[in-house]
């Protein structure tokens, strides 16, 4: 009996997690999340842009709490531009951001 009921309970967690993930995937989806940063007088970015402050942007512009190390960017961020970022969610879930670095 506490087998099934640890099945279960393990079922129970992935069902949420999928749900929560889905959900979060169709809030982010498509979306844009703009980053302020400052930069010297060449016009490069002093340093990069981090996926930390990719994740705390996108739950400071869209309230969705994203692990930093959920976010992969397929080139560094050193100019002002826009650049693509995929979310890896959960397993087989996942949501494609657009990152636009503006001038503080």
């Amino acid at each position: 009996m506490k087998v099934e009921g640890k099945q279960a309970s393990a079922q129970h967690k992935i069902d949420v997690d999928t749900a929560e993930a889905k959900k979060t995937a169709e809030i982010l989806n498509d979306k844009k999340v703009i980053i302020k940063a400052k930069a010297g007088s060449s016009g490069k970015l002093f340093g990069a842009v981090t996926s930390a402050q990719i994740a705390d942007e996108i739950a400071a512009q869209y309230g969705q709490k994203v692990e930093k190390k959920k976010i992969s960017l397929k080139s560094e961020i050193k100019n002002f531009g826009e650049y693509e970022a995929e979310i890896k969610l959960y397993t087989g879930i996942s949501a494609k951001m657009k990152v636009e670095v503006t001038e503080a």
